[in-house]
């Protein structure tokens, strides 16, 4: 029988509303499915035929660790998404180089985690407020909203960072348009999410007060994200692209190849879609 482990975290051991349908239409086809924290008990994915990586939430606390913890298992079986792309994906300096590829994204910099370089920046982009973001990041954590003038706030922006990080340009759009999530398998679109900030917030994740609806975006944007997807250095069997629509263009949020929410309580098919994906990759 096929053995598959979806690994989790300690922070958030169990498995996701979203996951929980994919483990059912694996199950469906005669699969073992076990859900498991990266950085718990090893024993758990030891043997094991194929670790898919979902909710490993809180790899940024220690990314050494958690690229560590990877090689081990691209050295026993299958790590999907595979080891190289999940590496290029871990530092969002990434970001960088999709830039340099032509990626329809905001002003993107890399920052040191001090005030001082923080306010260089900004005045180098010429910002009055911005976001800055720690390099190794998941579910916005370590994100701040910073003003140039507001010197305690520059200070306790470079504490949250505690790492080199990187510098946009605040984007209001996300307040009144949301931020649509492009999920794709094996290259193919599925279905699409707008997730919206509660009022003075950017950050859309429930935890934070956020709420999700399906969406469906125009061609035009679903070929720009398939664009932007087609820029990483490998073929993902998923993926998710966080993107801005705007009137005629997107302004790319993140790639997210890791470990992002794939809202598949959304598109029972997509599950599906993704189980056979999973089971072609063995």
């Amino acid at each position: 029988m096929t053995h598959i482990v979806f690994a989790t975290c300690n922070a958030s051991p169990d498995v996701q509303p979203s996951d929980a349908v994919v483990r059912d239409a694996l199950v469906a086809r005669g699969v073992q499915v076990d859900v498991a924290p990266w950085n718990g008990s090893q024993k758990a994915f030891e043997g094991v035929d194929a670790v898919v990586l979902r909710s490993t939430w809180d790899y940024q606390h220690t990314p050494m660790v958690f690229q560590h913890w990877l090689e081990q298992c691209a050295t026993t079986g299958v790590l999907l998404n595979p080891l190289p792309i999940v590496r290029w994906n871990l530092s969002k300096r990434y970001l960088l180089s999709l830039a340099g590829l032509g990626a329809p994204l905001p002003p993107t910099r890399a920052v040191a985690p001090n005030p001082v370089s923080i306010a260089a920046m900004m005045d180098e982009m010429g910002l009055a407020k911005a976001v800055v973001k720690p390099e190794f990041g998941a579910t916005s954590s370590g994100l701040s909203v910073v003003e140039r003038d507001d010197t305690p706030g520059l200070t306790a922006a470079a504490e949250a960072l505690a790492m080199p990080g990187i510098m946009q340009p605040l984007l209001t759009e996300i307040s009144i348009r949301g931020e649509t999530s492009f999920i794709f398998i094996d290259g193919a679109f599925t279905h699409a999410v707008t997730k919206r900030p509660k009022k003075g917030e950017i950050r859309c994740q429930k935890e934070f007060g956020g709420v999700s609806e399906q969406a469906h975006p125009p061609d035009w944007a679903i070929e720009g994200a398939r664009h932007i997807l087609q820029m990483a250095p490998d073929d993902p069997v998923y993926a998710r692209v966080d993107a801005i629509i705007l009137d005629d263009t997107l302004q790319l949020m993140e790639l997210e190849l890791i470990e992002p929410e794939l809202f598949f309580t959304y598109s029972l098919e997509a599950a599906d879609r993704f189980a056979a994906a999973l089971m072609k990759r063995l």
